[in-house]
């Protein structure tokens, strides 16, 4: 039978370390604001644990916490747990199948390639208004998840360690969040990403991983803020790239009212795009195909070319708007640009390309050249 036990120093609460004595199944602990020491950490198993104070830093849990391998649920609200040591502050074990819920909760890392909260069993993962400082959420090769993050933030801008690492197999949906460093999958990951309404640094994405964005912002201004390889499929609806897209190998990617700073498309991707603005630089190669629909390429004086074709890669094009801004466009080798034009910044544009019949525009005059 459930059990409320009061923690505290109190009239009418029991001494910490009493109540670890006499844990028992489906317990729910309320404790009073302090700092309650772990240091030796502890395994908990099917139970709940709510701090009373006004914020989660007011009831803070010094030490490192895992879930048994039998637990059917974990749940901490309004509370910290910082550990001082190089252990995970939360952990799930391999043998786990098991729900941990935060809410409202404060979860510190050492800041380390120590994850702060790492799992490498079966796990439903929730995130409600809480805070991972200073380490990652790492689901690990083993793992069999699925991550529900709200109104939550992962801040942990490391240049060496990912924020979120999602290895292992299963879903992540993120929503109204904010991810202070990058999301990560990898060779082996076999997954599931929704990003909804949030922003994040920094998105590399392997293996075979879906991944659905819309309404978000990545913030990064470097030349790979979304790098897409392996075997990824990609959706992304009305959201926005400040830095570079990076797409390769085998990926398939369907873009719609995005706007990007520049991107590079390179092996076999294939990549669609509608009602999308790229606003310095555009390169496809190899043996991409790209098809886009009132798309409008750009330059901004940065680059060369504004947009560039080569190896054997083919753009397709539907109403495309094409602002040199001082800026050239290439269609070289093999490589093939069949479009009409709805509007452009030059009433003739010179096009460097070597075979004058794999160009083929409708809308404006264009004469070739070679460089």
């Amino acid at each position: 039978m459930a059990r409320i036990v009061k923690v505290g120093a109190g009239g009418g609460e029991i001494d910490w370390h009493e109540a670890l004595k006499d844990l028992r199944a489906d317990d729910v602990l309320f404790l009073a604001p302090g700092f309650y020491e772990l240091p030796q950490g502890i395994t908990l198993t099917d139970i709940t644990i709510k701090g009373t104070g006004s914020s989660p830093d007011d009831t803070t849990i010094l030490g490192y916490v895992s879930i048994s391998e039998d637990s059917r649920y974990v749940t901490l609200e309004n509370l910290c747990i910082n550990t001082n040591t190089d252990h995970n502050s939360l952990f799930v074990p391999v043998e786990a199948n098991s729900y941990l819920t935060l809410r409202n909760c404060v979860i510190k890392g050492v800041g380390t390639d120590t994850a702060a909260l790492a799992a490498n069993g079966k796990v439903t993962l929730e995130l409600y208004s809480t805070k991972i400082e200073n380490g990652s959420v790492s689901m690990f090769a083993n793992a069999d998840f699925r991550i529900e993050m709200n109104d939550s933030l992962i801040d942990y801008p490391s240049n060496e360690y990912c924020a979120l690492a999602l290895e292992g197999k299963g879903t992540a949906i993120i929503n109204n969040s904010r991810v202070k460093g990058s999301i990560n999958t990898f060779l082996k990951t076999n997954c599931e990403l929704d990003i909804n309404n949030s922003r994040v640094d920094y998105i590399l994405l392997h293996g075979q991983t879906w991944m659905n964005m819309l309404n978000s912002q990545i913030l990064s201004k470097d030349d790979s803020c979304l790098y897409i390889s392996d075997d990824c499929w990609c959706n992304i609806v009305n959201s926005t790239f400040a830095g570079g897209v990076y797409i390769d190998k085998n990926t398939h990617v369907i873009m719609q009212n995005g706007t990007l700073n520049r991107m590079i498309v390179v092996d076999n991707a294939k990549i669609t795009m509608t009602g999308s603005r790229v606003l310095a630089h555009a390169d496809f190669q190899d043996q991409v195909k790209a098809d886009a629909t009132r798309v409008s390429f750009c330059g901004d004086g940065t680059y060369e070319y504004f947009l560039a074709l080569s190896g054997h890669a083919k753009l397709h094009g539907r109403d495309l708007i094409l602002n040199a801004n001082n800026s050239e466009l290439a269609v070289q080798d093999d490589a093939q640009f069949n479009t009409n034009v709805l509007a452009s910044d030059r009433p003739n544009m010179e096009i460097e390309c070597n075979k004058k019949p794999n160009v083929r525009i409708y809308g404006l005059h264009w004469t070739a050249k070679r460089k």
